[in-house]
């Protein structure tokens, strides 16, 4: 092709590319237009996508020196800091082992430590050192070793320092000695770089390895290594679903034949939306509309005037998928020579373009092969092709991976942007259920429990899903005995406890409850060590108070102290409903006391003059969800604070879509219903409008619309490209609707016992579906000649339904049929109670 026509098919594409942006959505061109029912490319996987069915995991072993190995409990503490643990001398390693054979190519792998210099037979054969500012943990380094490999024994020797810390809040020994660079993967294959094979030696537990300063010709293979200790062997590099977590592995795609992710996950394919960003760079690109969803055959083909060109000058593509996804990106070649490309992710095309958050390492491809970039959710990805003459591609997709759910729960209305808002909240939480529920499928990739408040009522009520959140709540708390507070948190070891009464308020698993009956126990007494002698959160442990990402609301503020005082007061009020439920009348007893007392504590030192606890949204609310606020003071509390939500032009202490959840909860409780309606179309509802496809970390209305409106978000106290697009906590407005719109409230174990009080608040029609354990219950609510709802039942449930009636005489129909019925608010409503499989028509005259 000349070149004049090459830019005219370039500009094509871009226009064309442009184009489908926009309809896919583009954040300066208002909300996405993917169809709700596509938005999740994950909705219909099935067995034989499931990772379990595809993948074996490797036999190479993660391990490390046993004098500094993390202790089996560590304190949380030393998740995120390293603390004393900032060994920055070299470890020794040695591996003899015998080759019959010496193949043509041999290639070694590392990944773990920062810096190292390796050995082969004495003979050195590589070093390293990383880049500390890239935020990639573990790392793959390879070189050639066939020149230095005999026939007979062998002896690898290695020199290494720890690798960089990310910081992460498990507890979990695994995940934090991976974190802290503390772990050594290697092997030599017999086979030429980027090609599977079994290897000829690999980590596992005949090493030896020590702290102490090597003698001389430690490197060489007739050195006698008696007196080293064995290492301390810390499981497969697939082995644990804890190595999985944190972003702490995203490096080790260059590992062949590395998955690392959890049988129980799915994957997927998903080609490009569009493309664009096509450039020639010093080479040429041909066929990139081939890599697209729309392509009816074709390869791409990229030519190079040399075999390597530098990554400032490669030739490019910038693929987007339409709507964040969560995966890798995966490279078919077919090609007879072998490629090279780098690959850079972005939640939005300014990150991608501007400040990825992974990516950038090389991603060698051998001849015909499959290599993958890291793993990580984003939308688009930057392809830079940097090695190959004359390269092509069979396919550049994502390989998508999820959690396999079913969309049992449902919500649809007459309002399209509500139901669109309902839509992406699942989504969003569906994005965050990978190696357990994360908080965000970027960044953190990880537990935490304040996130799985919010974002397990949105699995509860879309997925019913029970083996996924089991697992999180368990791993989350650890074994006995329980000497910490959950993610170091206080506050979310309160939303654990509440996390664990939601879950049995949706599955009834008795057992479940059986199974963490002295974990709760032990739990709550560790909390009430945080209490002073006026019965007040004074932090006595010496965690880290977080509430929000907002000023004054992480950190041992007042606000702070004020807000963890009523989520400890709805712990401990439901910590004595599970162990009543558990049959511990006596701890049951203690731990109400201990909720009175932390209510009767608030109302004497913390309300103001005015008669609410101060103006600020979050503590405000949860004193009214927690029932520290009493109905006789939801007046001030509306007045001085939470009448101000919604009409404020530039709010200076900004509120995260993780506590406006319980912000809109608070409202609906106090009856300000429709207020908090209104908040939701500004808030969630201005996400949508920015083009969001998922929900993001931190908004606010007024905060800075455009391209670089990524740049400009806040949260995690910073702002910029490392705030996710796609955060579980961010998921409420989903629950919420279900909540508050149907009115399906559970009030009872796996749903034997549930409220139901349907509001359209302005709505013409609303109908959903939620999933229990008994089957569906359904909820259909019109005002068309009259308000008419209709209750599906599957049987096993009890239903007390409320009902909105034209006066307090008003007669109730169900199914045609005067009901006994009971008023309530004051005669807007009345209650009827329902019992028995079956769907119900309600009305009233």
């Amino acid at each position: 092709m000349n070149p004049i026509a090459k830019l005219a098919s370039i500009a094509v594409l871009a226009a064309a590319g442009a184009a489908a942006g926009a309809q896919m959505g583009n954040p300066a061109k208002g909300p996405a237009a993917i169809p709700n029912d596509q938005l999740d490319p994950a909705r219909n996987l099935t067995a034989a996508t499931l990772e379990s069915s595809l993948h074996k995991p490797l036999p190479e072993q993660y391990i490390w020196t046993q004098a500094d190995a993390a202790p089996s409990r560590p304190q949380v503490a030393n998740g995120w800091d390293s603390g004393t643990r900032q060994d920055l001398a070299p470890h020794y390693f040695r591996r003899t082992f015998r080759v019959s054979t010496v193949p043509a190519h041999a290639t070694l792998y590392m990944a773990g430590p920062r810096m190292a210099a390796i050995f082969l037979n004495g003979q050195k054969v590589g070093s390293y050192e990383l880049n500390l500012d890239f935020p990639m943990g573990i790392r793959v380094y390879t070189c050639d070793v066939t020149h230095a490999l005999r026939q007979g024994e062998n002896a690898l020797a290695i020199e290494a320092v720890r690798g960089p810390n990310i910081g992460n809040g498990a507890a979990n020994r695994l995940s934090v000695q991976q974190a802290h660079g503390e772990v050594l993967a290697v092997m030599i294959v017999p086979a030429a770089r980027g090609i599977q094979a079994p290897p000829l030696v690999m980590s596992d537990a005949q090493w030896k390895a020590t702290m102490q300063p090597a003698p001389s010709g430690w490197q060489q293979a007739d050195f006698n290594d008696a007196s080293w200790p064995s290492v301390d062997d810390l499981s497969g590099i697939e082995g644990s679903i804890n190595l999985f977590q944190w972003n702490a592995d995203a490096g080790m795609y260059a590992w062949p034949g590395y998955d690392g992710i959890s049988p129980f996950l799915a994957h997927y394919p998903l080609p490009a939306a569009t493309v664009s960003h096509v450039y020639d760079g010093v080479g040429a690109i041909e066929d990139a509309q081939s890599l697209t969803a729309r392509s009816t055959g074709g390869e791409l083909r990229v030519t190079l005037p040399e075999k390597h060109v530098s990554r400032t000058n490669a030739p490019q593509v910038l693929l987007d998928f339409g709507r964040e996804v969560t995966g890798r990106l995966e490279l078919q070649s077919d090609s007879d020579q072998p490629s090279e490309v780098t690959v850079q992710y972005g939640e939005s095309e300014a990150e991608a373009l501007m400040q990825p958050y992974l990516g950038v390492d090389p991603v060698y491809l051998p001849p015909h092969g499959t290599a993958y970039g890291p793993k990580s959710a984003f939308r688009y990805a930057i392809v830079r092709f940097t090695g190959g003459r004359d390269t092509r591609f069979r396919a550049i997709r994502l390989d998508g991976i999820a959690y396999p759910v079913k969309y049992e729960g449902s919500f649809e209305s007459s309002d399209p942007e509500l139901n669109k808002m309902w839509a992406i909240g699942a989504y969003t939480a569906h994005l965050c259920m990978q190696d357990d529920v994360w908080d965000a499928p970027k960044r953190d990739r990880g537990r935490w429990m304040g996130d799985l408040d919010v974002s397990g009522r949105t699995i509860g009520d879309v997925f019913g899903d029970h083996f996924l959140m089991r697992d999180t709540l368990n791993r989350l708390l650890g074994p006995a005995p329980v000497e910490r507070h959950v993610n170091g948190i206080p506050g979310y070891s309160a939303f654990w406890v509440m996390g664990e009464k939601e879950f049995y308020l949706h599955t009834g698993s008795i057992k479940q409850l059986e199974s963490i009956h002295t974990r709760l126990v032990q739990l709550l007494a560790y909390m009430e060590k945080d209490m002073n002698n006026r019965n007040l959160f004074s932090d006595r442990t010496h965690a880290w108070p977080f509430v929000d990402w907002s000023p004054e609301m992480n950190g041992y503020d007042a606000q702070t102290r004020m807000a963890t005082q009523f989520e400890y007061e709805a712990a401990f009020r439901d910590g004595a409903w599970l162990l009543r439920v558990l049959h511990d009348s006596k701890n049951a007893a203690w731990a109400l006391e201990e909720a009175d007392a932390l209510k009767a504590a608030a109302q004497q030192y913390m309300l103001d003059p005015q008669g609410s606890f101060g103006s600020r949204w979050q503590t405000n609310a949860y004193a009214v969800l927690s029932g520290v606020a009493g109905k006789d003071q939801y007046a001030a509390i509306w007045k001085n604070s939470l009448s101000n939500v919604g009409h404020i032009a530039y709010n200076p202490y900004i509120i995260t879509p993780y506590y406006n959840f319980y912000v809109v909860s608070a409202m609906a409780k106090m009856g300000h219903r429709r207020a908090a309606l209104n908040w939701i179309r500004q808030y969630w509802g201005g996400m949508v409008q920015e083009g969001a496809t998922s929900f993001w970390e931190g908004y606010d209305p007024s905060w800075y619309k455009g391209k670089l409106f990524h740049e400009s978000l806040q949260a995690d106290n910073m702002s910029g490209f490392r705030v996710s697009l796609a955060h579980g906590w961010s998921s409420g407005v989903t629950p919420w609707l279900m909540a508050e719109v149907l009115g399906i409230q559970p009030t009872a174990g796996g749903f034997a016992g549930v409220n139901i009080r349907p509001d359209l608040l302005g709505l013409k029609w609303a109908k959903g579906t939620e999933p229990t354990p008994h089957g569906q219950l359904g909820v259909s609510i019109r005002d068309k000649d009259g308000y008419a709802t209709t209750v599906t039942l599957p049987a096993g449930i009890q239903a007390s339904v409320s009902v909105p009636v034209a006066s307090p005489r008003a007669q109730v129909f169900v199914n045609g049929k005067v009901h006994q019925s009971t008023p309530a608010e004051s005669g807007r409503r009345a209650i009827v109670v329902l019992g028995g499989q079956g769907t119900y028509l309600i009305t009233s005259h």
